[in-house]
């Protein structure tokens, strides 16, 4: 298939220099011949046309070759037939040349021949070249001439079908090992889950991969050939001084900084920029590799957060037995002088109340440590939220407090312990209503996914300011006057043990809102 590719374009080439010959030959002819004629010009373009017309018509490129070959000494011999005097015998040279150009033995062999023959042929019927003078040395000279030439030619074939056979053999292995480490950066640029782009040295964006318009939130029709504004401004500084440095030529290697995506939110990155070089060595582009470290810090946050509540447990573990041994203890001699008799009455509701705390305290000291041995099992959520709010309904109505339930899938069940998730609704409850003591409205929603159902909590209270937003959800942190700082966080280690999620949002004068998702029940998930 190669060798019939070789000489279709071979034929090509020489179909169109035999054209530029033909007509440089008709406008020579007329000048040299005393008189022209037309026939040799119609027999001339007639050979032409008909080699043209097999390559129009696709004929077999071997079958169009060895026609040029037939067409052209059919063509010098009338010529020569004609007019001895205008046509050299070097011009049989020419075939012989031209046939080399197909790299073919045969072809030149058969050329060399034909050449030989012709001569041969017009010299016996002594009609060759009558106005020179020509001998029969020259005949001898001819043939031995043409036989060197032949020889030349196919031995040249012969080296030049070795260096292509080489050449090619490089060139394809070359190719495919270009092919493969295109196919390789493709596919690491194209399957990376880090974010990759590709920058000009002003800034522009050249190509970005699919994990760059996920974690950055710009398409890439957006960005290309733009300057896309994802530096933080307090940033800036830093970053230009750093593309600087790798417009320079210098590699920076995986250091972190804050990026910025299309929403605005800002996230932590790790990033790598290296300088793509051309052949001579100079920076042409700039190639960018950020990994999303959000998730990543949220996971050490947490587990820092979790160290600290494993070490406030187990400094509850060892002190809590001892605490409540004397609690015990004084709450029981308390209870004794407590009459209501008692000139020390007043005192001794005091001391029993702040006893009552100091247990409760350490109640939940114990919960962080050790938490109840919980009993998952299939459990409606509507019997649930029916006792949470039934316990709650005197103290809404003391409060002016109104509850509005909107539960979208009633016969919802889940996979539960029900005291647990119980203790998680009443800490929220009693959160929304300690932020409305003049009334206001609870709104309870319930919506049913198909993996998992949403509880929406929100009230109307006086919220929570942003500075303190962050912060409430921290073990100890709280902004009551006998709070502990712990009932979040005891809500978030529930959920986290029913592989739940906790969400909580607020706006001063307006409410806070608490999201919570939770499992659905499956078959064979739980008792």
């Amino acid at each position: 298939m190669e060798s019939h590719n070789l000489i279709k374009k071979r034929n090509f080439v020489l179909l169109l220099i035999f054209w530029l010959l033909y007509f440089v030959h008709i406008v020579l002819y007329h000048f040299i011949a005393a008189s022209p004629h037309i026939i040799v010009f119609i027999s001339g373009g007639v050979l032409l046309l008909l080699v043209t017309a097999m390559y129009y018509f696709r004929f077999h490129p071997a079958i169009i070759m060895y026609s040029f070959f037939i067409c052209y000494y059919a063509y010098i011999a009338y010529i020569t037939s004609i007019e001895p005097a205008v046509i050299n015998y070097l011009f049989l040279f020419l075939g012989i040349i031209v046939s080399f150009i197909y790299y073919s033995y045969i072809a030149i062999v058969i050329s060399t021949l034909m050449s030989i023959m012709i001569v041969l042929y017009f010299y016996v019927s002594n009609t060759l070249f009558t106005s020179v003078t020509f001998v029969k040395l020259d005949i001898v000279y001819f043939i031995l001439f043409t036989l060197i030439t032949m020889i030349i030619l196919l031995y040249c074939a012969h080296f030049s079908k070795k260096l292509i056979a080489i050449t090619t053999v490089k060139m394809n292995k070359t190719e495919d090992e270009l092919y493969s480490a295109q196919e390789y950066l493709q596919s690491f640029f194209t399957y990376n889950r880090d974010a990759i782009a590709v920058f000009s040295l002003d800034g522009k964006v050249i190509k970005v991969n699919d994990a760059f318009e996920q974690i950055y939130g710009w398409k890439a029709e957006e960005i290309v050939g733009k300057i896309i504004p994802f530096i933080p401004t307090d940033l800036k500084g830093g970053a230009e001084s750093r593309l600087e440095r790798a417009k320079k030529g210098e590699k920076l290697v995986a250091f972190e900084t804050q990026d910025k995506r299309k929403d605005g939110k800002i996230i932590d990155v790790e990033i790598t920029i290296s300088p793509v070089f051309n052949r001579d060595q100079q920076v042409v582009a700039l190639f960018g590799i950020s990994r999303d470290l959000t998730e990543e810090k949220e996971s050490a946050k947490f587990l820092r957060q979790t160290d600290k509540l494993s070490l406030a447990g187990e400094m509850a573990a060892g002190i809590a037995h001892e605490i409540r041994n004397p609690l015990t203890s004084l709450n029981g001699f308390i209870q004794l002088i407590h009459e209501d008799s008692s000139p020390y009455h007043s005192y001794t509701t005091i001391m029993l109340s702040e006893l009552n705390r100091i247990n409760s305290i350490v109640g939940e000291f114990l919960l962080l440590v050790k938490p109840h041995d919980t009993v998952m099992k299939k459990h409606a959520l509507s019997t649930i939220l029916n006792d949470v709010i039934l316990l709650y309904e005197s103290e809404c109505v003391l409060k002016n407090v109104v509850v509005k339930t909107q539960v979208e899938a009633p016969h919802t069940y889940i996979c539960c312990d029900a005291n647990q998730i119980k203790q998680v609704l009443i800490n929220l409850l009693k959160n929304a209503l300690e932020a409305m003591p003049s009334g206001g409205e609870i709104h309870l929603n319930v919506t049913q996914h198909t993996k998992d159902l949403t509880i929406f909590i929100k009230d109307t209270g006086v919220g929570i300011p942003s500075n303190l937003l962050t912060h409430i959800q921290k073990p100890f942190f709280t902004t009551k006057p006998s709070g502990t700082g712990l009932g979040l966080v005891v809500i978030k280690n529930i959920l986290y043990q029913h592989k739940g999620t906790f969400e909580i949002k607020s706006t001063v004068g307006e409410g806070t809102s608490i999201t919570l998702t939770i499992p659905l029940w499956k078959e064979g998930t739980c008792q």
